[in-house]
């Protein structure tokens, strides 16, 4: 299936250079995917390069546009001619099977034209039964993992002061602002007492500063594994969904043919008996 952008979209850019078919580009409120040049990276890649460098994983499985790999290997090998794919290219339908190590495949030397030969046809591999073509549930959802600033140890910090006297600057650990410590000024050596009031307002901005770091950080891990298990379950809602419609459209075709078939009137056919006195 082609792969889409949804409305999470943060417009980072990131997914852009990534895609080997240039198939991403600035839509008018967010970035696109055209259906038409993805290939889901079926060729260069056993993932999706989109998904991977997408930091709030918005670059997702279209389910109503669902493909086969012979389908989008053939239209990898038509939009880049110039590229040799072996039978054994790199496929996310293949993720985890042994495969041979090595770059992604490179253009081949451009060689002159030659008269066309006739045409060699080369059967696609069949498609997989309907099971084997769903995904797994959560399988292709990778949460990244997270890389947050770290704040340096508290007595660590390089506080500015001021001298009164000579109004040169300098600094101090935050130990150095005990009450009634004296500091003394490098410049003039002239000597100020940490009264109270100083200390105070040091190690009241010190530690509400540290307060709200610590509880914005557990906010944001809160918010963001509510909004990743949202995520998943919509997609597992989305994927039930589909395979129920496809189950459907499976059981009307059945029908629909047997209809079809109990309906035709084949030559020699015995008539259904009619009634004594019935009509026609």
């Amino acid at each position: 299936m082609a792969t889409m952008i949804t409305s999470e979209c943060i417009n980072c850019g990131a997914c852009e250079p990534e895609c080997p078919n240039n198939a991403i580009s600035q839509g008018e409120e967010l970035y696109v995917i055209d259906p038409l040049l993805c290939t889901e990276c079926v060729g260069f890649h056993d993932h999706e390069a989109c998904a991977a460098v997408c930091p709030v994983d918005c670059c997702v499985p279209d389910p109503n546009n669902v493909e086969t790999e012979a389908a989008l290997i053939a239209r990898a090998r038509t939009l880049h001619q110039d590229v040799d794919f072996a039978e054994n290219f790199e496929s996310r339908f293949r993720k985890g099977a042994e495969m041979p190590t090595g770059p992604a495949p490179a253009p081949k030397k451009v060689e002159p034209p030659k008269p066309a030969p006739t045409p060699t046809i080369t059967a696609a591999p069949p498609s997989p039964p309907p099971q084997a073509a769903q995904p797994e549930v959560g399988a292709e959802v990778e949460e990244p993992c997270p890389v947050f600033l770290q704040l340096p140890d508290l007595d660590s910090w390089e506080i500015p002061v001021r001298c009164f006297k000579c109004e040169g600057t300098y600094t101090g650990r935050p130990r150095h602002f005990m009450i009634g410590n004296v500091l003394w000024c490098p410049h003039c050596h002239k000597s100020m007492v940490v009264k109270d009031d100083l200390n105070f307002q040091i190690r009241t901005a010190l530690k509400d500063f540290y307060d709200q770091w610590e509880r914005e950080l557990v906010e944001f891990q809160t918010r963001r594994e509510k909004e990743l298990t949202d995520f998943k379950q919509r997609r597992e809602k989305d994927l039930q969904d589909f395979v129920t419609r496809q189950q459907r459209d499976l059981k009307s075709i059945k029908n629909l043919l047997q209809r079809i078939s109990e309906s035709y009137d084949a030559p020699g056919r015995p008539d259904k008996k009619r009634s004594l006195l019935g009509w026609g």
